[in-house]
């Protein structure tokens, strides 16, 4: 009898907005939700298993649903080591859903201009190591 292989690849169908801000992720939150009309909602801690040791990350969403948008603010601290090692942001915006290129360069733009950001970044999903993380 012949042997199948099952294999399979990972689809990473978001897009990822690194932020660098030194603010406790619940006051990003207020300013985001404050300056986009978003409404982010604390959730259960994303947690990942690493060399036996759980790492909480801090974890909210909102749903736009007129867009038919998801959006998770991840921290990428926690006390045990980071959710992205090869990326040295604070913070993630992950967007699920189908987001136009002009929506996002223009998210990206008025996150960047927000009082408690020092910088942002579009980053290329297919190019991290650790993307496996961001699936949840």
């Amino acid at each position: 009898m012949a042997k199948f292989t099952l294999e399979f690849e990972d689809v990473f169908d978001f897009k990822l907005i690194g932020i660098f801000s030194h603010v406790k992720d619940y006051r990003l939150c207020w300013e985001i939700n404050k300056a986009l009309s978003f409404d982010f909602q604390k959730s259960e801690n994303l947690t990942i298993t690493f060399k036996g040791n759980n790492q909480m990350y801090s974890f909210f969403e909102y749903t736009n649903e007129e867009d038919m948008l998801d959006y998770y603010l991840i921290a990428n601290r926690s006390e045990y080591g980071t959710l992205i090692p090869e990326e040295k942001c604070d913070y993630f915006l992950l967007i699920k859903g189908i987001i136009k290129d002009r929506a996002f360069e223009l998210l990206i733009k008025r996150i960047k201009e927000l009082n408690l950001v020092l910088a942002t970044a579009e980053i290329e999903v297919e190019q991290l190591k650790s993307k496996e993380n961001l699936i949840f």
